[in-house]
Protein backbone atom coordinates (compact mmCIF):
# COMPACT_ATOMS: atom_id res chain seq x y z
CA UNK A 1 0.00 0.00 0.00
CA UNK A 2 1.00 3.80 -0.95
CA UNK A 3 2.00 5.32 2.21
CA UNK A 4 -0.34 8.74 1.14
CA UNK A 5 -3.65 8.17 2.21
CA UNK A 6 -4.67 9.33 -1.19
CA UNK A 7 -2.78 8.63 -3.50
CA UNK A 8 -2.74 4.87 -5.07
CA UNK A 9 -1.91 2.78 -8.26
CA UNK A 10 -3.78 2.48 -11.27
CA UNK A 11 -3.15 -1.50 -10.24
CA UNK A 12 -5.55 -1.04 -7.97
CA UNK A 13 -9.32 -2.24 -8.40
CA UNK A 14 -12.45 -0.66 -7.21
CA UNK A 15 -14.66 -3.46 -6.32
CA UNK A 16 -17.88 -1.62 -4.98
CA UNK A 17 -20.57 -3.50 -3.35
CA UNK A 18 -23.84 -4.25 -5.21
CA UNK A 19 -26.59 -1.52 -4.86
CA UNK A 20 -30.42 -2.28 -6.79
CA UNK A 21 -31.46 1.09 -7.87
CA UNK A 22 -34.78 2.56 -9.95
CA UNK A 23 -34.20 3.42 -13.25
CA UNK A 24 -36.34 6.18 -15.10
CA UNK A 25 -38.75 5.63 -17.55
CA UNK A 26 -38.80 6.98 -21.21
CA UNK A 27 -41.78 9.17 -20.14
CA UNK A 28 -39.55 10.54 -17.25
CA UNK A 29 -36.46 11.11 -19.63
CA UNK A 30 -37.86 12.82 -21.58
CA UNK A 31 -39.30 15.22 -19.54
CA UNK A 32 -35.70 16.06 -18.07
CA UNK A 33 -34.38 16.59 -21.31
CA UNK A 34 -37.00 19.09 -22.00
CA UNK A 35 -36.21 20.65 -18.94
CA UNK A 36 -32.39 20.47 -20.10
CA UNK A 37 -33.03 22.44 -22.93
CA UNK A 38 -35.25 25.07 -21.62
CA UNK A 39 -32.99 25.86 -18.61
CA UNK A 40 -30.01 27.25 -21.03
CA UNK A 41 -30.11 30.90 -20.79
CA UNK A 42 -28.77 32.99 -23.67
CA UNK A 43 -25.46 33.04 -21.89
CA UNK A 44 -24.76 29.40 -21.98
CA UNK A 45 -23.25 26.75 -24.54
CA UNK A 46 -23.96 23.54 -24.78
CA UNK A 47 -21.56 20.89 -25.83
CA UNK A 48 -22.48 17.18 -26.51
CA UNK A 49 -20.06 14.94 -26.95
CA UNK A 50 -19.40 12.31 -29.16
CA UNK A 51 -21.33 8.84 -28.11
CA UNK A 52 -18.78 6.60 -26.37
CA UNK A 53 -19.27 3.00 -26.01
CA UNK A 54 -17.34 0.31 -23.73
CA UNK A 55 -18.01 -3.56 -23.73
CA UNK A 56 -17.07 -6.50 -21.90
CA UNK A 57 -16.63 -9.98 -23.22
CA UNK A 58 -16.67 -13.86 -22.38
CA UNK A 59 -13.05 -15.12 -21.63
CA UNK A 60 -11.51 -12.50 -20.62
CA UNK A 61 -9.15 -12.51 -17.59
CA UNK A 62 -11.25 -11.45 -14.35
CA UNK A 63 -9.90 -8.37 -12.52
CA UNK A 64 -10.43 -10.01 -8.90
CA UNK A 65 -10.60 -13.70 -8.09
CA UNK A 66 -10.76 -15.58 -4.69
CA UNK A 67 -11.92 -19.09 -3.77
CA UNK A 68 -15.24 -17.81 -3.35
CA UNK A 69 -15.90 -15.80 -6.41
CA UNK A 70 -14.05 -13.53 -9.55
CA UNK A 71 -15.51 -10.17 -10.80
CA UNK A 72 -14.85 -9.06 -13.96
CA UNK A 73 -14.43 -5.27 -15.09
CA UNK A 74 -14.14 -2.91 -17.62
CA UNK A 75 -13.84 0.84 -17.28
CA UNK A 76 -13.26 3.54 -19.66
CA UNK A 77 -11.43 7.51 -19.06
CA UNK A 78 -14.17 10.17 -20.26
CA UNK A 79 -12.43 13.50 -20.46
CA UNK A 80 -14.48 17.05 -20.37
CA UNK A 81 -13.30 19.56 -22.74
CA UNK A 82 -12.25 21.96 -19.95
CA UNK A 83 -9.77 24.87 -21.05
CA UNK A 84 -6.63 24.53 -19.36
CA UNK A 85 -5.75 28.17 -17.11
CA UNK A 86 -2.57 30.32 -18.64
CA UNK A 87 -0.05 30.11 -16.64
CA UNK A 88 -0.52 33.49 -15.10
CA UNK A 89 -3.96 32.18 -14.29
CA UNK A 90 -2.55 28.63 -13.30
CA UNK A 91 0.09 30.93 -10.85
CA UNK A 92 -2.97 33.17 -9.30
CA UNK A 93 -4.79 29.95 -8.22
CA UNK A 94 -1.28 28.47 -6.76
CA UNK A 95 -1.31 31.65 -4.70
CA UNK A 96 -4.43 31.24 -2.96
CA UNK A 97 -5.38 27.36 -2.05
CA UNK A 98 -8.35 27.09 -0.93
CA UNK A 99 -9.53 23.72 1.46
CA UNK A 100 -9.38 20.81 1.11
CA UNK A 101 -7.62 21.48 -2.20
CA UNK A 102 -3.89 22.33 -2.46
CA UNK A 103 -4.90 25.55 -5.02
CA UNK A 104 -7.69 27.32 -5.73
CA UNK A 105 -10.09 25.65 -8.05
CA UNK A 106 -9.92 26.85 -11.71
CA UNK A 107 -12.96 24.94 -12.26
CA UNK A 108 -15.95 25.07 -10.14
CA UNK A 109 -19.24 23.25 -9.64
CA UNK A 110 -21.22 25.90 -10.60
CA UNK A 111 -19.60 27.04 -13.83
CA UNK A 112 -21.16 24.20 -15.81
CA UNK A 113 -23.90 21.27 -15.50
CA UNK A 114 -23.18 17.80 -16.81
CA UNK A 115 -25.60 15.67 -18.18
CA UNK A 116 -25.01 11.88 -18.77
CA UNK A 117 -27.47 9.28 -20.58
CA UNK A 118 -26.43 5.59 -20.65
CA UNK A 119 -27.86 2.21 -22.36
CA UNK A 120 -26.51 -0.74 -21.21
CA UNK A 121 -27.31 -3.70 -23.32
CA UNK A 122 -26.90 -7.68 -22.56
CA UNK A 123 -26.40 -9.77 -25.63
CA UNK A 124 -26.56 -13.06 -24.13
CA UNK A 125 -29.69 -15.41 -23.57
CA UNK A 126 -29.14 -15.81 -20.45
CA UNK A 127 -29.71 -12.86 -17.51
CA UNK A 128 -26.74 -11.15 -15.85
CA UNK A 129 -26.80 -8.80 -12.90
CA UNK A 130 -24.79 -5.68 -14.17
CA UNK A 131 -23.20 -2.93 -11.87
CA UNK A 132 -23.16 0.47 -13.42
CA UNK A 133 -19.76 2.62 -12.05
CA UNK A 134 -18.62 6.04 -12.53
CA UNK A 135 -16.29 7.73 -10.63
CA UNK A 136 -15.44 11.15 -10.83
CA UNK A 137 -12.41 13.50 -11.38
CA UNK A 138 -11.35 17.17 -10.72
CA UNK A 139 -8.50 18.96 -11.67
CA UNK A 140 -6.55 17.85 -8.96
CA UNK A 141 -7.23 14.06 -9.60
CA UNK A 142 -9.31 10.80 -10.17
CA UNK A 143 -11.23 8.89 -7.45
CA UNK A 144 -10.26 5.33 -7.63
CA UNK A 145 -12.68 3.32 -4.78
CA UNK A 146 -10.12 0.53 -4.43
CA UNK A 147 -11.53 -1.97 -1.15
CA UNK A 148 -10.91 -1.80 2.51
CA UNK A 149 -10.42 -5.04 4.72
CA UNK A 150 -12.88 -6.34 6.84
CA UNK A 151 -11.03 -9.08 8.78
CA UNK A 152 -7.29 -8.80 9.29
CA UNK A 153 -7.55 -12.51 10.51
CA UNK A 154 -9.36 -14.06 7.99
CA UNK A 155 -7.73 -11.40 5.26
CA UNK A 156 -11.42 -10.72 3.77
CA UNK A 157 -12.05 -7.62 2.04
CA UNK A 158 -15.13 -4.69 1.54
CA UNK A 159 -15.43 -3.28 -1.60
CA UNK A 160 -15.97 0.41 -1.51
CA UNK A 161 -18.61 2.25 -3.41
CA UNK A 162 -17.80 4.11 -6.65
CA UNK A 163 -18.89 7.41 -6.86
CA UNK A 164 -22.28 6.01 -8.73
CA UNK A 165 -22.78 2.87 -8.12
CA UNK A 166 -26.48 1.29 -9.27
CA UNK A 167 -26.31 -2.82 -9.69
CA UNK A 168 -29.44 -3.59 -12.30
CA UNK A 169 -30.50 -7.17 -13.67
CA UNK A 170 -30.62 -7.17 -17.19
CA UNK A 171 -32.29 -9.73 -18.61
CA UNK A 172 -31.65 -12.23 -21.26
CA UNK A 173 -32.45 -11.92 -24.94
CA UNK A 174 -34.38 -15.02 -24.72
CA UNK A 175 -35.88 -13.96 -21.60
CA UNK A 176 -39.10 -12.46 -22.93
CA UNK A 177 -38.10 -9.22 -21.27
CA UNK A 178 -36.41 -6.10 -22.69
CA UNK A 179 -32.36 -7.05 -22.92
CA UNK A 180 -31.73 -3.08 -22.97
CA UNK A 181 -32.22 -0.68 -19.80
CA UNK A 182 -31.50 3.11 -19.95
CA UNK A 183 -31.09 5.59 -17.75
CA UNK A 184 -30.02 9.40 -16.84
CA UNK A 185 -28.14 11.26 -14.57
CA UNK A 186 -29.08 14.47 -14.39
CA UNK A 187 -27.73 17.93 -13.59
CA UNK A 188 -28.51 17.53 -9.85
CA UNK A 189 -27.32 14.04 -9.97
CA UNK A 190 -23.80 15.27 -11.36
CA UNK A 191 -23.63 18.25 -9.57
CA UNK A 192 -24.19 15.87 -6.08
CA UNK A 193 -21.44 14.11 -7.38
CA UNK A 194 -18.92 16.58 -7.15
CA UNK A 195 -19.85 17.25 -3.72
CA UNK A 196 -19.69 13.72 -2.92
CA UNK A 197 -16.33 13.84 -4.42
CA UNK A 198 -15.43 17.48 -2.74
CA UNK A 199 -16.53 15.68 0.48
CA UNK A 200 -14.23 12.40 0.45
CA UNK A 201 -11.29 14.79 -0.42
CA UNK A 202 -11.82 17.21 2.83
CA UNK A 203 -12.44 14.08 4.69
CA UNK A 204 -9.10 12.43 3.77
CA UNK A 205 -7.25 16.10 4.56
CA UNK A 206 -8.45 16.42 7.45
CA UNK A 207 -8.43 12.22 8.78
CA UNK A 208 -6.81 11.62 12.17
CA UNK A 209 -3.52 9.83 12.03
CA UNK A 210 -4.51 5.94 12.36
CA UNK A 211 -5.53 4.78 15.61
CA UNK A 212 -2.84 1.42 15.93
CA UNK A 213 -5.41 0.39 18.24
CA UNK A 214 -8.07 -0.14 16.14
CA UNK A 215 -8.66 -2.94 13.60
CA UNK A 216 -8.75 -1.21 9.56
CA UNK A 217 -12.22 -2.46 9.06
CA UNK A 218 -13.32 0.14 12.13
CA UNK A 219 -11.42 3.00 10.21
CA UNK A 220 -14.05 5.55 10.46
CA UNK A 221 -12.41 7.57 7.20
CA UNK A 222 -13.75 5.00 4.70
CA UNK A 223 -17.10 4.91 6.50
CA UNK A 224 -17.60 8.42 5.67
CA UNK A 225 -16.39 8.44 2.45
CA UNK A 226 -18.50 5.30 1.92
CA UNK A 227 -21.81 7.02 3.05
CA UNK A 228 -21.04 10.28 0.76
CA UNK A 229 -20.78 8.90 -1.88
CA UNK A 230 -24.07 5.95 -1.72
CA UNK A 231 -26.89 7.21 -3.88
CA UNK A 232 -29.28 7.39 -1.45
CA UNK A 233 -27.34 10.04 0.82
CA UNK A 234 -27.93 13.17 -0.68
CA UNK A 235 -25.69 15.75 1.05
CA UNK A 236 -28.34 18.62 1.63
CA UNK A 237 -30.05 16.39 3.92
CA UNK A 238 -27.66 14.16 5.22
CA UNK A 239 -27.03 14.83 8.87
CA UNK A 240 -23.69 12.67 9.29
CA UNK A 241 -22.02 14.26 5.92
CA UNK A 242 -23.01 17.57 5.92
CA UNK A 243 -20.71 19.05 8.46
CA UNK A 244 -17.60 17.41 6.23
CA UNK A 245 -18.67 19.46 3.04
CA UNK A 246 -16.02 22.16 2.13
CA UNK A 247 -17.49 25.26 1.29
CA UNK A 248 -15.79 25.48 -2.53
CA UNK A 249 -16.44 22.79 -4.82
CA UNK A 250 -14.72 21.82 -7.38
CA UNK A 251 -15.90 21.41 -10.87
CA UNK A 252 -16.11 17.68 -12.61
CA UNK A 253 -13.68 17.75 -15.67
CA UNK A 254 -14.42 13.80 -16.42
CA UNK A 255 -15.08 10.74 -14.37
CA UNK A 256 -14.52 6.84 -14.97
CA UNK A 257 -17.01 4.73 -16.67
CA UNK A 258 -17.48 0.88 -15.62
CA UNK A 259 -19.30 -2.49 -16.10
CA UNK A 260 -18.66 -4.73 -13.25
CA UNK A 261 -20.38 -8.58 -13.33
CA UNK A 262 -19.43 -11.74 -10.80
CA UNK A 263 -19.56 -14.26 -13.99
CA UNK A 264 -18.69 -13.93 -17.78
CA UNK A 265 -20.88 -12.06 -19.69
CA UNK A 266 -21.59 -9.98 -23.35
CA UNK A 267 -22.14 -6.67 -21.89
CA UNK A 268 -22.21 -3.09 -23.64
CA UNK A 269 -22.82 0.30 -22.67
CA UNK A 270 -23.17 3.23 -24.65
CA UNK A 271 -23.44 6.63 -22.79
CA UNK A 272 -23.80 10.44 -24.15
CA UNK A 273 -22.45 13.41 -22.17
CA UNK A 274 -23.79 16.87 -22.44
CA UNK A 275 -22.27 19.75 -20.67
CA UNK A 276 -23.44 23.30 -20.46
CA UNK A 277 -21.15 26.23 -19.74
CA UNK A 278 -22.68 28.70 -17.45
CA UNK A 279 -21.11 31.53 -18.92
CA UNK A 280 -17.44 30.89 -17.46
CA UNK A 281 -15.80 30.77 -20.77
CA UNK A 282 -14.31 27.12 -19.98
CA UNK A 283 -15.96 24.60 -21.73
CA UNK A 284 -14.32 24.29 -25.36
CA UNK A 285 -16.56 24.28 -28.10
CA UNK A 286 -16.24 22.52 -31.11
CA UNK A 287 -14.53 24.61 -33.24
CA UNK A 288 -12.47 26.02 -30.82
CA UNK A 289 -8.37 25.20 -30.42
CA UNK A 290 -7.76 26.25 -26.45
CA UNK A 291 -5.33 23.97 -24.73
CA UNK A 292 -7.60 21.90 -22.88
CA UNK A 293 -6.76 20.05 -18.98
CA UNK A 294 -5.18 17.14 -18.72
CA UNK A 295 -6.50 13.72 -17.77
CA UNK A 296 -5.95 13.81 -14.13
CA UNK A 297 -2.68 11.06 -12.90
CA UNK A 298 -3.06 11.50 -9.13
CA UNK A 299 -5.33 8.76 -7.76
CA UNK A 300 -7.59 9.70 -4.48
CA UNK A 301 -8.67 6.69 -2.65
CA UNK A 302 -10.50 5.75 0.39
CA UNK A 303 -9.23 1.59 -0.15
CA UNK A 304 -7.11 0.00 2.40
CA UNK A 305 -6.28 -3.76 0.80
CA UNK A 306 -3.70 -5.27 -1.25
CA UNK A 307 -3.92 -4.62 -4.96
CA UNK A 308 -5.74 -6.71 -7.04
Amino acid sequence: MPKSPLIVSRALGSLAPARWGALPTRLALAGLLALFAVGCGKEEERRTLEPIQLGMTKGMNPTFESDEESMYEVKKAVAFPIRAPSADEQAALNGSPVAPYPSKPWLLASDLDVQVSWTITNLDEETHNVELLIDPWNEFGRYWPGASITDVQAAEQTPNLSGYDVLMELPGTKSGRTSRKHGLLTHQDMRELSIDFATAMNILATAPPPDPTLEAEDNPTTGNINHAFAVENRSDKDLLIKHLIPQTIAGLTGFDVGLRTYEEANVAIEILVEIVDKGSGKVVQRDENDPLMPEPTQFITAGNAPAY
